[in-house]
């Protein structure tokens, strides 16, 4: 296999993550972000990005600097679109942000198992490494994601004398018996 498919994954990824971590520090400013741990969530995630995004950076030899400058004219474009939206976006549901996190999460998770598989192929392990760790941090990242939405929800719908907690706690326990091993190796 040729390097030009790791580095297509490679400055793929990076902008990808460049353009989830604008949206995170966009999302971070929401008129509607009340909840600790979502904040917490949130705040999570822009360090793992920005780390992700840094070291990514120092692959040389996978970044292309005319890619660069591809991606600098789409994303200025992108990123007016995403200006124009912001006002929507800060006054967006909690949840619904979340949910949309989870989703690009999930996309990068799949693009970081891309990147770890294309750097064993061409048999370079500093990518790959990166790849892999990258990749365990997203899954954290997710699951923390999956684990904070019933509380958000919660508070989000519940009544003022609902007791929140109590329903957020049976929500998160019975929904993560859908992840269990034991529901992962059974037939439908």
């Amino acid at each position: 296999m040729s390097n030009e498919k790791v580095i297509t994954y490679t400055n793929d990824l990076l902008n990808f993550n460049k353009h989830f971590l604008s949206v995170v520090r966009s999302q971070k400013t929401s008129d509607t972000l009340n909840n600790t741990k979502a904040v917490d969530l949130l705040h999570n995630i822009d360090i793992a990005l920005t780390t992700q995004i840094n070291e990514l950076e120092n692959f040389d030899d996978f970044v292309e600097e005319s890619r660069f400058e591809f991606f600098k004219e789409k994303a200025a474009t992108l990123f007016g679109t995403i200006a124009g939206n912001i006002d929507t976006l800060r006054k967006d549901p909690v949840s619904k942000i979340l949910r949309d996190d989870y989703i690009a999460l999930s996309m990068l998770s799949s693009g970081y198992t891309m990147l770890y598989t294309a750097a064993l192929v061409n048999e370079n392990e500093n990518l790959a490494n990166f790849a892999q760790n990258s990749l365990t941090r997203v899954a954290q990242l997710i699951t923390d994601t999956n684990q904070t939405i019933p509380f958000v929800v919660a508070e989000e719908l519940a009544e003022s004398d609902t007791d929140v907690n109590a329903i957020a706690e049976k929500a998160l326990k019975e929904t993560q018996k859908a992840w269990s091993s034991k529901n992962m190796f059974e037939e439908a």
